[in-house]
């Protein structure tokens, strides 16, 4: 599944102090980000991540580091990717 494979690759490359993935594709069943209808394609996540990896980045670097590390998963039907990252201090 996928959602095992983004937590899987968040936890091995930032070592997060807090990670919390949230599937909502069934809120999208339907929708052209989930064409088939199905409640349980894996296609709309929720990630807040608390990580000193993200130290002296700004949102956007941040966001770029994470898009990068779940390209697989966004070329295996990941449709939207909601993210909020943070330091420990932040």
């Amino acid at each position: 599944p996928i959602y095992g494979r983004i937590h899987a690759k968040l936890t091995e490359s930032l070592s997060p102090v807090t990670l919390t993935i949230k599937d909502e594709s069934f809120m999208h069943a339907g929708h052209s980000g989930n064409p088939s209808g199905d409640p349980d394609a894996e296609t709309h996540f929720k990630v807040y991540c608390v990580s000193e990896a993200f130290a002296g980045m700004n949102m956007v670097a941040r966001h770029r580091l994470v898009y990068g590390l779940l390209d697989q998963e966004i070329k295996d039907g990941v449709h939207a990717l909601s993210l909020k990252t943070k330091t420990p201090s932040e």
